[in-house]
């Protein structure tokens, strides 16, 4: 088996040692005309730009001022963000709201002769737009966002806006989020307000039956009503069993209409702080962002790769043409067999 794989080897280089020349010329043909129609003339190149960021931890611009010392790392104004972070900034990358606002500003439809006459152009076009940029996330957890257009300047140009409308679609959606945090904020404190205001009228109504504080004023009283029973002072004691018959009426309600004072007191002031972190996302925005790489226009194009097609077409032709001269050589080796087969059949 071992020497009829290598008598088929070499027979297979002495085969292509015959027909050399022509190997040769056509090789040589085929990398000459991928290296003509490579040119500029017959494809236009392309220039590849690209903008590399990070995702921070958070930015939410009240948390970062409250989080004083850093103690909480995730609030950190300079801590990287992990994996959650950076996946929920490729979705926006990735966006078709990002994508119209290219087209919008570069009038991208025109610029790639897009015929909208034609049907479902809408998908062929945002298909065609989608292989122009590439945006993927790096082993070391920063994100790529790559151009590539026939314009090296407006390659670099639509990726550093494609991070620059990264911040602007971010800060609108946490600004959207913020002002309907607020408008909640202060419909929920108004209204604890307006209950917190009735209680006190109603503390005011049972203020002015005589009942304060239920503790303090049982024990005052019970302490001057065993001073009237010991003294004998029977008209004290009446006045004071009077007053106690008041507090047992009254008291409980007015000790749990200060207890739910207290408590939305409580909650007043807890939703405030609230509101005061929501004003400040609202009005306050951060860069969402670490640029570490800003896109430059490239000096070299992208593609075609002329290097990379010459050899795909020299080596494609080599196999073409032997696969070619095979099959010939086989046809006539079947044709030289059935003429053979008929001359003996005539003879016989």
């Amino acid at each position: 088996m071992d020497t009829k794989n290598e008598f088929n080897s070499f027979s297979l280089i002495n085969y292509i040692w015959q027909w050399r020349k022509l190997f040769l010329i056509l090789c040589f043909a085929a990398g000459v005309l991928s290296i003509i129609f490579t040119l500029k003339f017959f494809i236009r190149p392309q220039f590849k730009a690209t903008t590399i960021i990070y995702a921070p931890r958070t930015n939410s611009f009240s948390k970062i001022i409250s989080n004083e010392s850093n103690i909480n790392e995730r609030l950190d104004v300079k801590a990287y963000a992990v994996e959650e972070e950076t996946e929920q900034m490729m979705e926006i990358l990735n966006s078709r709201e990002i994508k119209d606002v290219l087209i919008e500003k570069y009038d991208l439809v025109n610029y790639y002769g897009i015929n909208t006459e034609r049907k479902v152009w809408k998908d062929k076009f945002y298909e065609t737009l989608k292989g122009n940029i590439d945006i993927k996330r790096t082993k070391y957890g920063a994100i790529t966002i790559s151009v590539s257009d026939w314009s090296p300047e407006r390659a670099a140009q639509m990726a550093n806006d494609i991070a620059a409308e990264l911040d602007t679609i971010k800060n609108r959606i946490e600004c959207e989020r913020a002002f309907a945090a607020c408008k909640a904020l202060e419909i929920h404190i108004k209204k604890a307000d307006q209950q917190r205001q009735l209680i006190a009228d109603s503390l005011d109504v049972l203020a002015k039956k005589g009942v304060f504080i239920l503790d303090f004023q049982v024990e005052r009283v019970m302490q001057q009503y065993a001073i009237a029973l010991a003294q004998g002072n029977m008209a004290g004691v009446q006045r004071l069993q009077t007053e106690l018959e008041k507090l047992e009426k009254w008291g409980h309600a007015s000790n749990s209409l200060r207890r739910e004072q207290l408590y939305l007191s409580d909650q007043i002031a807890l939703m405030k702080v609230k509101l005061l972190n929501a004003q400040m996302d609202y009005s306050g925005t951060m860069p969402v962002k670490f640029v570490i790489q800003k896109a430059v226009a490239p000096d070299k194009n992208s593609y075609p790769k002329k290097i990379i097609i010459g050899l795909l077409s020299v080596v494609g032709t080599f196999f073409i043409t032997l696969i070619v001269l095979l099959l010939i050589d086989k046809i006539k080796n079947e044709i030289v067999i059935e003429n053979k087969q008929k001359n003996i059949a005539k003879l016989e």
